[in-house]
Formats: C-alpha cells, sequence, structure tokens
C-alpha cells in the first residue's frame, strides 16, 4: 500500500512539473505578430534555442524549422551564421507551424526594418 501512495505521489508531482515546464517551454509570440498574420504575411526574426558558439547546431536547428515549414507560406528572407535567428517571411499557418516548436523556438518577433541613419543634412 506504501508503494501506490509513493507512486500516486511521484506521477502527481512530476505530471504538476511537466505542464508547469511546458508553459514556461512555450515560444513567445509577440502581440503585433498574431495580428498581422491573421490578414496576410509579415517579416518576423525567430529566436532560436541553441547551444551558444556552436555553429553546427545553429545551422540544424535553422534546417529543423526550414523543413517543419514546408506546406505553408512560410519562407526564408535570411539565415545568420554566427547568432541564433532566422529571419522569415510568415502567414498564420507559418505562425502556427512555429508555436509548435518549443524545442526549437524561443520567440517570434517582428522584424522592424529600419532604413539606415543617413546623418544631418550637410549646411551650405
Amino acid at each position: 500500500m506504501r508503494w501506490a501512495w509513493t507512486i500516486a505521489t511521484m506521477v502527481a508531482l512530476g505530471g504538476g512539473w511537466s505542464a508547469a515546464s511546458g508553459m514556461d517551454d512555450r515560444p513567445v509570440i509577440d502581440p503585433g505578430v498574431r495580428a498581422v498574420v491573421s490578414g496576410g504575411t509579415l517579416r518576423v526574426l525567430v529566436e532560436l534555442r541553441v547551444p551558444r558558439r556552436d555553429p553546427v547546431a545553429l545551422r540544424n536547428a535553422q534546417d529543423e524549422v526550414l523543413r517543419r515549414l514546408a506546406g505553408t507560406g512560410g519562407r526564408l528572407a535570411r539565415r545568420y551564421a554566427t547568432v541564433p535567428l532566422l529571419a522569415l517571411e510568415i502567414d498564420a499557418a507559418a505562425l502556427v507551424r512555429l508555436e509548435e516548436m518549443p524545442a526549437l523556438v524561443i520567440r517570434v518577433r517582428a522584424d522592424d526594418i529600419s532604413p539606415p541613419y543617413e546623418g544631418p543634412a550637410p549646411s551650405r
């Protein structure tokens, strides 16, 4: 009887821990991303979950994300060689797929491309 209580306690604690950690591991989707892709496409930066300074792991994670986006409106805009990011053009279907990749994706945020700074106008 004592072993049954021990197993029940372990399952209860383990299940609670798993559910809590699963909630924490879901990719963070910035609020503006969801609003825009519901009606079109958006260029985003996808932050990847990879070990630091491991170019092979980075390349493998990027390849896997792109492979899993096949069949959606997701399109590669830029692959980074030294930072754990992918720049993508995504639609709603691609966003759903990214949300299903907690082992690979940490965050999805809009890629706010700014024009280069040109400085003040020269005086004449």
